[in-house]
């Protein structure tokens, strides 16, 4: 069984470099299932409060990374070095960002940036 497409994917400046991120909608599933919890509530209460729990933080960012194309023992690496390690409120946005492309189809395109920059270089 192949995993499904994630709604929006986004990239960020991460740990040791740029990373994709994306919830799909079984990846979104795991995250409710294990946590006993919905994830739209805890959008909303993390956006209204700008509060949200270390462990959701964690696992949010461990399930982006793996939606969008990180091998789940990288992204376990990643999340235990560059979250569990740092201050908390280092990855905040990050975590708002993961959620809110899955919610509102938010994200950046995979588009290739070369006919952009060849039409910039010829209007310049």
């Amino acid at each position: 069984m192949t995993e499904a497409q994630p709604f929006a994917l986004i990239e960020d400046d991460f740990a040791d470099g740029t990373y994709k991120f994306a919830l799909t909608w079984s990846l979104a599933g795991e995250w409710e299932k294990t946590n006993e919890r919905s994830l739209y509530a805890t959008l909303l209460h993390t956006t209204r409060t700008g509060i949200v729990g270390l462990n959701d933080a964690r696992e949010l960012v461990r399930l982006g990374l793996i939606g969008g194309g990180t091998a789940p023992k990288d992204a376990l690496r990643l999340v235990r070095t560059y979250v569990e390690e740092r201050p908390a409120a280092e990855n905040f946005e990050l975590v708002v960002r993961i959620m809110d492309a899955f919610f509102h189809g938010k994200g950046v395109p995979e588009v290739d940036p070369e006919p952009a920059a060849e039409s910039a270089a010829v209007d310049g």
